[in-house]
């Protein structure tokens, strides 16, 4: 370990040094206007075509690219200069988002083009984050690793409770596309930031292999460690329900609760999922601690099934921001502990691989999801889609209760 690596170490226990502010700052004003896009794109997509399937088709092919190039790109990160892969990713995204008000000032503007923008800025997000895992425990080290991730949810979930009832109330005086302009923006800003960031991020010099003997390498590690590979499997369970409930939002809101996708209030649905999501971020490193992983997958994969279970009985406005609320803190909560426990769990040579390869796997799970919920709505209506997206959660339930996971408790140092 270098002399730079290790102060590297140090300042991340520190959290507050250089490095990390820009990272911080730049995470946060990504996020806050990719939250006002997630309100902007289905938005527009239901608004152009009244479609719940398309509609839900917004967020499948945002995670799509995930289970296409996650391994590939994994790879390329733990060879390829990390920093220059996230800049790239940024700037990429903020082109092709602005391309949409662009078509709408010529009026050329499409569902099916809303869609190619959805599946582009998935993309982006694929290469960037898989440079992203390696270059965050470096800038940290790993001992801060539960502590960083915290305090990053956290200022992102504040953010993520204001830009939605923002965006959603844009959306209704103005129009969606100004909101993706904003987004645009915002990647643009959080470029220019990380290329302030001096802490080395790169790994060490690569061995020449061939690039498939790369990608088994870090297929191999996940799959041989029993905790990494239930908490995957059982990921990719929550997030089929994950992708098909985020994909029907604005359709329950209108066939549920009555509200219009010009209605001001939709923005709040976001909010308080928003909400929740700061909850379950704030509470779960003393969760972790106190509880142990296991037991924080395991109540997380609870709550979930019966937070869905509630918003597909209701139709007040005020019990669906509870349930919205409370699906969310269940949500982040099984997410984040898989995200931390892999982190802590995978060698830093591996981390771009390895924890590409559990997100592809996990997070693959979404466009699964918003098909099936798509399909299930316009079949049988978006209530009896959100029961049937309960279905995969109950399984993951099963199979984390009956392996290692059950009693994972890691201490951090």
């Amino acid at each position: 370990m270098t002399q730079r690596t290790e102060a590297a170490g140090v300042e991340g226990r520190r959290l507050f040094h250089r490095d990390f502010s820009f990272w911080y700052v730049a995470r946060s004003i990504s996020v806050a206007g990719t939250a006002a896009s997630a309100v902007a794109l289905p938005l527009l997509v239901y608004r152009t075509s009244a479609s719940p399937t398309l509609t839900a088709a917004v967020v499948g092919l945002e995670a799509l690219p995930y289970l296409l190039f996650g391994l590939f790109a994994g790879a390329a990160a733990d060879r390829l200069p990390r920093k220059r892969m996230m800049i790239t990713a940024d700037v990429c995204c903020a082109l092709l988002l602005a391309t949409v008000p662009v078509a709408a000032l010529f009026d050329a503007l499409a569902s099916w083009y809303l869609l190619v923008v959805a599946f582009g800025v998935g993309c982006g997000f694929c290469w960037f984050d898989a440079a992203a895992w390696g270059t965050f425990v470096r800038i940290v080290g790993k001992p801060a690793v539960t502590r960083a991730n915290s305090l990053i949810w956290s200022t992102e979930i504040v953010l993520e409770i204001a830009a939605p009832a923002a965006a959603g109330l844009l959306a209704a005086i103005a129009d969606p596309t100004l909101v993706l302009a904003v987004d645009a923006a915002t990647y643009l800003v959080s470029a220019a930031l990380l290329a302030q960031i001096r802490t080395g991020s790169d790994p060490g010099p690569a061995v020449a292999r061939r690039l498939r003997a790369e990608i088994l390498e870090g297929v191999h590690y996940l799959w041989r460690t029993p905790v990494l590979r239930t908490l995957t499997a059982a990921g990719f369970g929550l997030n089929v329900a994950a992708g098909g409930v985020l994909g029907l939002l604005v359709v329950h809101a209108d066939q549920a609760l009555g509200l219009r996708p010009e209605d001001q209030r939709l923005g709040l649905l976001y909010a308080a999922a928003a909400v929740g999501s700061l909850i379950a971020a704030v509470l779960l490193p003393r969760a972790s601690r106190r509880a142990g992983q296991g037991t924080v997958s395991i109540v997380g994969l609870v709550i979930f099934v019966a937070a869905l279970i509630g918003l597909a009985g209701t139709s007040a406005f005020t019990l669906a921001l509870a349930g919205w609320a409370i699906w969310a803190v269940a949500r982040l909560t099984v997410n984040a502990n898989g995200i931390t426990v892999r982190q802590l769990l995978t060698p830093d040579a591996l981390q771009g691989r390895v924890n590409t390869t559990g997100r592809m796997l996990a997070w693959g799970g979404t466009p699964f999801g918003a098909l099936i919920g798509g399909l299930a709505a316009d079949t049988y209506g978006v209530r009896a889609a959100y029961l049937m997206l309960a279905v995969p959660v109950v399984l993951s339930l099963a199979l984390v209760v009956a392996s290692p996971v059950r009693g994972l408790r890691i201490a951090v140092d």
